[in-house]
């Protein structure tokens, strides 16, 4: 994770869970989710192929205009707006995902 980028994710994270907690939506604890980590998903470097980034990032490099953002943080805005839980980190990174794929502009923009 970039410097700084680890509060950001906590903000992010900490506004989901406590978005599904609202919605009564049961979720993996955090040593669930590293043991099954352990066991099957894991990034590695291949050899050529530098890794910038994930998914979102890479639908900004490539320019197409399309972010999955509204699906991601949207999600959590929505739960936030239905369960009276405030989302302010999860709604700025949509607005901000949705600009940088509508104005085509590269990663670290803003």
């Amino acid at each position: 994770m970039a410097e700084g980028s680890a509060g950001i994710a906590r903000l992010l994270r900490d506004e989901a869970l406590a978005c599904f907690a609202a919605a009564g939506i049961d979720v993996a604890g955090w040593d669930e989710v590293k043991s099954r980590r352990a066991n099957g998903l894991r990034y590695v470097a291949i050899e050529g192929y530098p890794r910038h980034g994930g998914s979102s990032w890479q639908s900004v490099v490539r320019g197409t205009g399309d972010i999955e953002t509204d699906y991601l943080n949207g999600e959590i805005v929505l739960l936030g707006r239905l369960h009276g839980v405030p989302t302010p980190a999860n709604g700025v990174m949509q607005w901000l995902g949705n600009e940088l794929a509508r104005r085509k502009l590269p990663p670290g923009s803003f």
